[in-house]
């Protein structure tokens, strides 16, 4: 009889466990699957006409076969054309006042809405793996456009990742990057939205839930990894990381490790109290002086740093000017700070 009444406890206790642990496993899949998908619908992303310029619209076709929405500010053909590409959830639109920066220092500006993003088509979002295609695309674009002139690709988070998976491709085709708040890899990058979104223990087994699950819906994640990736810029090839001291998505950690991969020609800008891409609000002076003085330092406005110059520059270390509209990780779409393209109709 007690043998009996064993067993039975015993079974009960293993098919509760079998629940939860079937329950447990679905969810993870479910929240797997909704984050590497399309955030909300494509809607439309009219070229907007300024005050201080005309943006031109365009469309470009991957090699896999999306078609990427995408503004084109022309600019001198002798000044550097950038590339700016957004965070997650977002569209170009989010670049809008680096747009103005740039513009009014004489650069081709050309702004892209990622696959799965604004008006770009896709459904798949692999956090900027699939998205190095989109980038590619916009490169030959610009090349065809001034065949022979410099191109910078300025990426913010996803943006940045998708910039870093390209750069083994384009080799020496880019001539520097701007890499703002990017993660490490996937892996990490999902260690710290469990944390930031979960309190102990249920971060944890959030965490590796979503791990267990992650072949189902990213069977190439190990690959998504910007920091193997950026190992593939040429040392020819000036990198710029700014980085928020306060980032809890990205965190500063992240940004020092990708930083000891290319330290021979890359340059770690931290801004101390910064949390994710709110760099351009803290200190929005210093932000564009960043940003003008590496490319300056591109074009070879000014002489080289001398090799004693560290390669780290903390809060204040480096030069100043406007900040940029507010981003929005998995928005749709939302403009937090006004932008240049609201600040102008």
């Amino acid at each position: 009889m007690k043998r009996e009444a064993a067993w039975r406890r015993g079974r009960m206790c293993l098919l509760i466990s079998g629940t939860l642990i079937s329950l447990w496993l679905f969810i993870s899949l479910a929240v797997a699957y909704t984050l590497t998908r399309r955030s909300c619908p494509v809607f439309a992303e009219p070229a907007p006409a300024l005050a201080w310029g005309t943006f031109e619209p365009r469309r470009l076709k991957t090699r896999d076969g999306h078609h990427i929405g995408a503004w084109l500010l022309p600019g001198k053909k002798e000044a550097l054309s950038v590339l700016l590409l957004h965070g997650n959830g977002g569209s170009r639109n989010q670049c809008a006042d680096i747009a103005k920066i740039l513009s009014a220092r004489g650069c081709t500006v050309f702004m892209i809405s990622l696959r799965a993003h604004g008006d770009s088509t896709g459904e798949y979002n692999d956090m900027g793996y699939g998205a190095r295609l989109d980038v590619i695309a916009a490169v030959e674009f610009l090349e065809g456009l001034h065949p022979g002139g410099g191109i910078v690709i300025h990426g913010r988070s996803l943006g940045a990742a998708a910039a870093v998976f390209a750069s083994g491709e384009l080799g020496r085709r880019v001539r520097g990057y701007i890499l703002e708040c990017p993660y490490q890899d996937l892996k990490t990058a999902v260690r710290n939205r469990t944390e930031n979104a979960l309190p102990w223990p249920l971060d944890g087994l959030a965490y590796q839930g979503l791990l267990m699950v992650s072949p189902l819906v990213l069977p190439h994640w190990s690959a998504i990894a910007p920091i193997e990736s950026i190992e593939g810029i040429p040392e020819e090839v000036s990198v710029l990381i700014m980085a928020g001291g306060s980032d809890r998505s990205a965190r500063l950690h992240e940004a020092r490790a990708l930083h000891a991969r290319v330290r021979s020609h890359g340059t770690l800008s931290i801004f101390e109290n910064a949390d994710h891409l709110q760099l351009h609000i803290l200190e929005p002076a210093r932000y564009e002086r960043e940003i003008l003085h590496h490319l300056d330092r591109l074009e070879g406005a000014f002489s080289e740093l001398p090799s004693s110059s560290p390669s780290v520059l903390p809060a204040g270390g480096s030069p100043e000017g406007t900040g940029i509209s507010r981003s929005n990780e998995r928005g749709c779409p939302k403009f937090g700070a006004p932008s240049a393209l609201q600040s102008n109709r």
